[in-house]
């Protein structure tokens, strides 16, 4: 077999590179991402395949052979023009992701956005020669998650919406429930409590008449003992619904008031420091304070297992400082973010809290629960 010649193999050779060459270019210009080489530092085209071409919005002439600056002059005025520079001088490869484009195609001026790179492309001497671009058209994918964030911001607003007007809803109700306790407060005091005093009032005057019959007079003793619980029972449950002495005194005195009545009727000592200078708060304030340390209170004395709670109630710069401390069994597994555990008190609590643009916390483990409220209180100082 004759062995090929020298110019045979070089000519093999050749056409093998010729191959490869019109493979690479064939690869180029039917690639599905968008391909340009510019040559020189003015970054003159050279090379452009049907996905440049499309993306730019224009014909192979009007590209190839032209400056940047002239093929696409929209470009310079978006920056581009100063990126290829900055690539050519540096050497350094940029890459953008979802750049906003804005091209000129037929006619018409359209937004585009895409997912580019400018690789620096250098000689055997290792100078750089040339600039590649390669990129990808990613507007409907912009578009859609644009549109997408769209409908979340405004699912957003709805939900912020609902929550605002469910806390005015909210607010509503306290101020209805709280305007209630008074009222009903108010009837159980005068009609109620005025009942019973006439009452009593007449089996004294029984009990005068019949005391030569001694089992009458006793049955009238045993009413008249019933008489004085029932109207005891009646001033503590006034008392409860709404304190008289949180109008008339204010906080402190309520307070004071309220844990000693505690301290009778359930056994649970209560140990209260409040700074002597907190003085009249309004009205809102006051009765928020007062009804969420009445709350815990009663969440201490049924769930807590425990003797003793703490009130201390400080007021710090321009905040009033609530906490209600007991020393008990915590409440199981809690977290402030668990909504099962933060039962209905609690959630009261907080609503109250932040109906007078306040801050709340609950922390609560084994060594006992701590109810903390902060309630701003303009021009007040210590």
């Amino acid at each position: 077999m004759k062995r090929p010649t020298d110019i045979e193999k070089t000519r093999w050779l050749r056409g093998q590179v010729k191959f490869v060459r019109n493979q690479l270019r064939d690869f180029f210009v039917e690639a599905p991402s968008a391909m340009a080489l510019l040559s020189g530092p003015d970054h003159r085209f050279v090379f452009a395949n049907r996905a440049y071409l499309k993306m730019a919005g224009r014909g192979r002439n009007e590209i190839v052979g032209q400056f940047l600056k002239d093929a696409l002059p929209e470009l310079v005025d978006q920056g581009f023009l100063d990126l290829l520079n900055r690539v050519y001088q540096t050497g350094e490869v940029f890459a953008a992701s979802a750049r906003e484009v804005s091209l000129t195609r037929a006619g018409k001026k359209q937004t585009i956005y895409v997912d580019f790179t400018y690789f620096p492309m250098r000689n055997h001497a290792g100078e750089i020669e040339g600039i590649l671009f390669q990129g990808i058209d990613v507007t409907d994918h912009v578009l859609t998650l644009f549109e997408l964030e769209k409908r979340v911001s405004e699912r957003t607003r709805k939900l912020e919406r609902a929550e605002r007007s469910m806390r005015a809803l909210n607010h509503e109700l306290m101020l209805a429930r709280d305007e209630e306790s008074r009222r009903i407060s108010l009837e159980l005091h005068d009609s109620v409590g005025q009942l019973i005093a006439a009452l009593q009032w007449k089996l004294v005057s029984a009990q005068g008449i019949v005391d030569f019959q001694a089992t009458v007079a006793g049955y009238i003793a045993v009413c008249l003992g019933l008489a004085e619980d029932i109207s005891k029972e009646i001033r503590t449950i006034s008392h409860l619904l709404h304190p008289p002495l949180l109008d008339e005194a204010g906080l402190s005195a309520a307070l004071h008031s309220y844990i000693e009545g505690m301290r009778e009727r359930s056994g649970l000592a209560v140990f209260l420091e409040i700074d002597s200078d907190v003085g009249r708060l309004s009205q809102d304030l006051e009765m928020a304070v007062f009804r969420i340390v009445q709350e815990a209170l009663m969440n201490i004395h049924h769930h807590a297992r425990t003797s003793e709670a703490f009130v201390r109630i400080h007021l710090v710069s321009s905040s009033l400082l609530v906490e209600i401390e007991d020393r008990g069994q915590g409440i199981a597994d809690f977290t402030s973010l668990d909504r099962q555990k933060m039962g209905v008190g609690l959630r009261g609590m907080r609503e109250r809290v932040r109906r007078l643009s306040g801050q709340f916390q609950v922390l609560s483990g084994k060594k006992g629960t701590t109810v903390k409220a902060t309630f701003p209180v303009p021009g007040a100082t210590n």
